[in-house]
């Protein structure tokens, strides 16, 4: 497996993880959201293994190329629009996310300000090339996760912890779940999502070896967080929090370095994570789109950075409006049907791409 895929793979999970599938799932911890884990890491990495198979039929082609392949125009244009505005939504919604959650700490910045600096950041990271991107998430990633796991490590061990609060939440470990909590789990696996545009540049397929990989590091963070806000906060306090795994990394002491609480290395891991999950994101969205322009289009440089730049602008405009009209709460109720949508969205991208790969075998054959 190359290198670059298992990290796009990672960043996906840890950052929609830590910026979402804790609140939300956290919520559900009554109603089977642990049940709910266990069924989505089957869903994703039936999605994850067939997507990475079918693309190692298609090398160094993305999607846009496969569907020029076999679809007629309007449904290539059509599709494409559809799942680029699917993608790079996916990114607004993390973005939004996280300015609200820095907000809560950050009280003297607004919300706006904080998202509109963040979207220059992203905007700007996502207009680069493929392979920039990819680099720079490689250093990204090396810098960020041994501070996540310090941070990590010293809330498991600290003193603050009740374990019985966790050993008590088995008695809800076989509780059927919602659909919309199966879905929204499954989202921890939506990193493949990225592989139909980077696969022009690295190869996809992943050996059947290193796929219980890719399972145990997406899970474990998620279970992790989990585990820490349900022990600092307890079975039924931790519902009294907006961010409970925020607020509990808050309630753990340092003492050590230039940070005295464990929750500011942590604040800048997410926003580490977020500059460059989100850049991905919404670079796959915007190499989506361009996918539905003539070539001709594509190789003119200046017309496709005006594009890509006035794409952002647009959704920055968007999203600034969405979070400043509705409350976290309803955000939240939104956020949950949206990922439902996500999840019936990935599984047509899916079957697209394994359908075009069978008619590609037997072409050959």
């Amino acid at each position: 497996m190359n290198r670059y895929v298992f990290y796009v793979l990672w960043c996906d999970g840890i950052t929609i993880t830590g910026l979402l599938l804790y609140t939300l799932l956290l919520d559900e911890r009554f109603n089977g959201s642990m049940m709910a884990i266990v069924i989505s890491a089957v869903s994703g990495m039936i999605f994850l293994v067939t997507m990475t198979k079918s693309l190692g039929y298609f090398p160094k082609q993305g999607l846009p190329e496969i569907f020029r392949m076999f679809l007629p125009a309007g449904a290539r244009i059509s599709l494409l629009i559809f799942f680029s505005i699917m993608t790079i939504t996916k990114g607004c919604i993390m973005i939004g996310y996280a300015s609200t959650f820095f907000n809560l700490y950050l009280t003297d910045v607004n919300t706006i300000t904080i998202m509109v600096f963040i979207f220059l950041a992203v905007s700007w990271g996502a207009t680069r090339s493929s392979k920039t991107i990819l680099s720079t998430l490689e250093i990204v990633l090396f810098i960020c996760i041994p501070l996540m796991y310090y941070a990590f490590t010293k809330a498991i061990f600290s003193q603050g912890i009740e374990w019985n609060s966790i050993k008590a939440m088995a008695d809800y470990a076989f509780i059927w779940p919602k659909w919309g909590t199966i879905t929204a789990a499954n989202s921890v696996f939506s990193g493949f999502v990225g592989l139909i545009v980077f696969n022009r540049v690295v190869p996809s397929k992943i050996k059947w070896k290193f796929t219980p990989i890719v399972l145990i590091v997406n899970l474990h963070i998620l279970v992790t967080g989990l585990i820490i806000s349900i022990g600092i906060h307890g079975t039924y306090g931790v519902g009294n929090y907006i961010a409970p795994t925020y607020s509990a990394l808050d309630s753990i002491g340092m003492m050590s370095g230039l940070f005295s609480r464990t929750i500011m290395p942590y604040f800048l891991i997410v926003l580490f994570l977020l500059l460059v999950y989100a850049s991905v994101t919404i670079h796959v969205g915007l190499e989506l789109l361009k996918g539905c322009f003539s070539m001709k289009f594509q190789n003119n440089l200046r017309k496709e950075q005006l594009l890509s730049w006035a794409i952002c602008c647009l959704f920055t405009i968007v999203t600034v409006i969405y979070f400043s009209t509705f409350t976290l709460k309803q955000i939240i109720n939104h956020t949950v049907n949206w990922l439902e949508l996500r999840f019936y969205t990935e599984f047509l991208m899916v079957a697209l791409v394994a359908l075009f790969a069978v008619m590609k075998w037997k072409r050959k054959v």
